[in-house]
């Protein structure tokens, strides 16, 4: 009886010690040193205290790992898991990252093809009649045929204007500054875990929360969630995690001024398009001069219309210069995210 008793009264010294060297301090356990609570719990981890005041933050307490953008967070101690694992992030660069604005070039479009009316000098009103004679896609103004258009429908050819393309703004595949990468400098892994109540031997409320015994470089902060805006001006951090680190979880992009395409020079644009009887341009029924304004002609009376071909005057597109794309309004963060965690020198 009295044996049993004082091999009771042992194990409560030695899990009093125990807790004393890691329980009542707030510092974290080391490898061979586990903490003893009353019931015989024991904590594999680091006790930290609870929030006496939790009205503005959450009870349960996080792993927090802060970083350079360039660096890659360490996984969750034993016993963590991946929270909101790299979806945290701090200081934005405010640049908008407008895209360069670009111009698509002018261009000088020869004639679709050309239209045989029934009637003298392209008269319009019954009793004409008009029939297109139509250039393939993208014709270059070779020498072109099909079904041929008999004498009776044409008296008269009328050729459409050739077209000053102009340009327009176009899209930029890479932006002016910044590249591709991430407009974020820094971001954040939050680490979730399970923590035990009265493992720890202390009457104040400390807790046991699952953490590395040999820390990594950088560690992992001990930290409680935020329920409400850093910004407000009543919130306040708890005595016992004081230490606000704020964070992000994305971004409004901000806005860009349009881009727009000015005509630097203009465009000239002016062809000889030449119709003909047959189907290999070789015996002529008119040619015609267009520019920006189309013309007509009358060919000899009696000649069918069955191949065309045209060639350049005068081709020269001009130039156009862009503008715009400048930043009108900077990127903003967006879902804050506030962490209040426990000082450095007890984090460590």
């Amino acid at each position: 009886m009295h044996r049993r008793v004082l091999m009771r009264l042992g194990w409560a010294v030695s899990a009093l010690a125990l807790a004393s060297a890691c329980g009542g301090t707030g510092e974290a356990c080391d490898e061979t040193v586990t903490c003893a609570g009353p019931a015989g719990e024991f904590c594999a981890g680091e006790c930290v205290p609870m929030p006496v005041d939790a009205s503005n933050v959450r009870s349960k307490p996080v792993l927090l790992w802060e970083g350079s953008i360039d660096e890659k967070p360490p996984p969750c101690p034993p016993d963590a898991s991946d929270g909101e694992a790299l979806l945290l992030y701090a200081d934005l660069d405010p640049a908008p990252g407008c895209p360069p604005c670009a111009c698509s070039q002018p261009a000088c479009e020869l004639p679709v093809g050309v239209t045989a009316s029934s009637l003298y000098m392209c008269q319009d009103g019954p009793p004409e009649t008009r029939t297109p004679f139509e250039a393939p896609a993208g014709w270059d103004g070779t020498c072109t045929d099909r079904a041929p258009i008999p004498p009776e429908q044409v008296g008269s050819v009328a050729v459409p204007p050739a077209t000053a393309v102009p340009c327009a703004p176009v899209d930029a595949i890479v932006p002016r500054s910044g590249g591709l990468g991430s407009p974020w400098k820094r971001h954040a892994k939050l680490c979730n875990g399970e923590f035990q109540r009265g493992a720890c031997g202390d009457a104040s409320g400390n807790v046991c929360f699952p953490r590395f015994h040999k820390r990594p470089t950088p560690a992992f902060k001990t930290c409680v969630q935020a329920t409400s805006a850093l910004e407000s001006p009543d919130f306040k951090c708890p005595d016992e995690y004081p230490d606000p680190h704020t964070w992000f979880l994305g971004y409004d992009n901000g806005r860009c001024s349009p881009c727009a395409c000015t005509q630097a020079e203009p465009s000239v644009c002016e062809a000889l398009v030449s119709t003909y009887a047959d189907a290999a341009c070789g015996q002529e029924v008119a040619s015609v001069r267009v520019a920006a304004e189309g013309g007509c002609a009358d060919p000899s009376s009696g000649v069918s219309l069955g191949s065309m071909r045209a060639e350049w005057v005068t081709n020269a597109p001009g130039a156009c210069e862009a503008s715009g794309g400048e930043p009108v309004r900077e990127r903003k963060p967006v879902y804050r995210r506030t962490f209040c965690c426990l000082k450095e020198e007890m984090g460590q």
